[in-house]
């Protein structure tokens, strides 16, 4: 299947590109000339709109660009193994793939409680920092996990299934 290059490619692929900015930068923000709380909220919204960037980007490139994209990735660190197709997911690979999913939402919520109730002058903000790099990390690894064709019952969740009205001359 051909990956047709249109506005969702290049949008998606923008998209995608930009999320891993704030993996890669998001320590620089505490040379900013801000306070301690100012650069930890800064950093928790950045690192959120990466995970979101990534997500959108995904969604938009569909699943012809994330096999085709697992292929090469494999194609690089395995270059003598022949690419076969997935094999299907396990019941429990499934179950242990949907709790990382989840569990990766949690450190947000997490942050900002700890932003909340914690005193600032006792905060370290380079542990808020590792509670949402974390967070990526668990997310990134659950999509592993769960495999391709999770992307695709997760886009059926959005898709309205009733019949179209006719439409009237």
């Amino acid at each position: 299947m051909a990956i047709e290059k249109n506005w969702k490619y290049y949008t998606g692929l923008s998209f995608l590109i930009y999320s891993f900015i704030p993996i890669c930068t998001a320590e620089l923000v505490f040379f900013l000339p801000v306070s301690k709380a100012s650069a930890v909220s800064f950093i928790v919204v950045y690192l959120a709109s990466g995970e979101v960037t990534f997500l959108v980007g995904v969604a938009l490139l569909g699943k012809p660009f994330v096999t085709a994209f697992k292929a090469r990735i494999k194609a690089f660190f395995f270059p003598r193994r022949e690419v076969t197709p997935p094999k299907p997911v396990s019941r429990a690979r499934h179950r242990t793939g949907v709790i990382l999913f989840l569990i990766s939402f949690i450190p947000y919520p997490a942050a900002e409680v700890i932003l909340f109730m914690a005193d600032p002058v006792r905060l370290n903000p380079r542990i808020l920092l590792l509670l949402l790099l974390f967070g990526d990390a668990v997310f990134i690894a659950s999509l592993f996990v769960l495999g391709g064709e999770f992307w695709e019952r997760l886009k059926k969740l959005f898709e309205w299934q009733g019949k179209a009205e006719p439409t009237s001359p």
